[in-house]
């Protein structure tokens, strides 16, 4: 939120409840129903006035633009429609006013690690881009894979193993080996989780970097 105010756009919370992802995941679909349909009456009002819905984790962002309208039908699938259309991430929202922020000079080298949702809905390239404005940073798209997280995949002891594998192919030990100067950067929570648990580096969202690097006016 003081990320969004220094670019001079007014935040406040949203009146949302879980967007019903982990239960889509384990096939819990009468449970995600109930929140789809409770987020949609939430949420509805306000972008029937014309508000917009800024979303920090693309898992979130992918069940309410995609399963929310899929689970619900009617009157309530239609508002959920709209929902939708005013959901966006975080990275792909700030970018098209970022000019407005004043930040100064940051890390080196940012290595950006796309979360598997934010890659499928194609929004990898506006998280560079808004990156790429941090003054004196050169941003390296670490093009990883999956994290090996997968939700609640990793969490599961029969599939640890396989979990850490696929981590362990480009993400894991290009945390690290970051080199002095440099920042690993992840808006997905479970790739954050993925990459301290295995490693003990603690990856960044790219609101907590923009925030580190604000120039508050005097």
């Amino acid at each position: 939120m003081e990320v969004l105010a220094a670019a001079g756009i007014p935040a406040a919370i949203a009146p949302n409840s879980c967007c019903g992802r982990p239960l889509i995941s384990q096939g819990l679909l009468t449970e995600a129903r109930e929140k789809a349909e409770r987020n949609t009456q939430a949420l509805f009002p306000l972008v029937a006035q014309g508000k917009k819905l800024v979303f920090f984790e693309p898992s979130c962002l992918s069940a309410m633009r995609e399963d929310v309208p899929a689970l619900l039908r009617g009157e309530g699938q239609e508002q959920a429609l709209r929902v939708a259309e005013a959901c966006s991430l975080f990275e792909d929202f700030l970018n098209r006013d970022a000019d407005r922020l004043n930040l100064r000079p940051g890390p080196a080298k940012i290595v950006l690690h796309g979360h598997c949702h934010q890659k499928a809905m194609g929004l990898l390239p506006a998280a560079k881009s808004l990156l790429s404005r941090i003054p004196e940073s050169s941003v390296i798209d670490l093009d990883s894979g999956c994290c090996g997280m997968a939700g609640s995949f990793g969490y599961v002891r029969e599939h640890f193993d396989v979990s850490q594998k696929i981590g362990e192919r480009r993400l894991l030990p290009a945390a690290r080996n970051l080199e002095p100067g440099s920042v690993l950067v992840a808006s997905g929570v479970s790739c954050r989780h993925q990459v301290e648990d295995f490693t003990g580096v603690r990856a960044l969202h790219p609101a907590e970097l923009l925030r580190s690097l604000l120039v508050t006016a005097v």
